[in-house]
């Protein structure tokens, strides 16, 4: 039974989206919000589940967000576990290539500690920094630097999770944007794998509904040492 919406956003607060909607749902996009709430009413039992982030806090792109003191970004990811289907990762926006420089190596570890046989990405794979419609920052890759170190890392990470459904994030569809703007048809851009080098196992869409298999939610924190590396534990919250 269909029972479970993946999509990049849809808002901030966890308990109104189980509340509010019919199914159970997976999002991304609050990078301060790494959290799971239930709801119950006299039919079922609903749950929602916000994952954070994988930006590197300290990079230029995460700098628009300094000033706001109150609310700083949680690193981690998520897993959908199940006894009746397989066990999905679910990545955080990641940002790529201003990803935190141990993520790639922190989800593969959650990957194998919960066995997870499918791999799922709320969006915000790709930054675009230097698309942003925000100002860029002055000591950010140039367009050029920025586009191909995000080929390589792209590559990088498909090598580790070559099928993925990604919902497509605000971030991800810069390009686009960009070509909306000018006055061409978004759609000159159709095709995010070919963009980008990848080989196709990778599926991007709006919105992914799928069936949940009576599974729980789960929180994985990556959690950073002193030195602001990861310190290779894998612990569920």
């Amino acid at each position: 039974m269909i029972d479970s919406l993946m999509t990049h956003s849809v808002s901030s607060n966890t308990r109104n989206n189980a509340a509010k909607y019919s199914h159970n749902t997976v999002q991304g996009h609050h990078h301060s919000v790494f959290e799971i709430s239930y709801y119950a009413d006299m039919q079922q039992i609903r749950w929602s589940m916000s994952v954070g982030s994988l930006l590197d806090p300290h990079s230029p792109a995460a700098r628009y967000a300094a000033s706001n003191v109150l609310k700083r970004p949680i690193l981690g990811c998520g897993v959908i576990v199940s006894e009746k289907t397989s066990n999905r990762l679910v990545i955080s926006d990641l940002h790529i290539p201003y990803q935190h420089k141990d993520a790639f190596d922190f989800l593969w570890a959650v990957k194998k500690e919960f066995k997870c046989d499918e791999t799922f990405n709320v969006g915000d794979v790709i930054d675009h920094h230097q698309g942003s419609y925000h100002e860029s920052e002055t000591d950010a890759l140039s367009p050029e630097d920025e586009f191909n170190k995000a080929r390589v890392q792209c590559a990088e990470l498909e090598a580790r999770f070559p099928k993925m459904v990604i919902t497509q994030g605000n971030h991800d569809c810069i390009p686009q944007r960009k070509l909306k703007t000018v006055g061409l048809p978004a759609d000159m851009i159709n095709d995010y794998n070919a963009l980008y080098r990848l080989k196709g196992g990778w599926n991007w869409v709006n919105q992914h509904k799928f069936d949940s298999g009576d599974g729980r939610p789960v929180l994985v924190p990556m959690t950073l040492n002193k030195r602001g590396r990861w310190d290779k534990k894998v612990k569920a919250r």
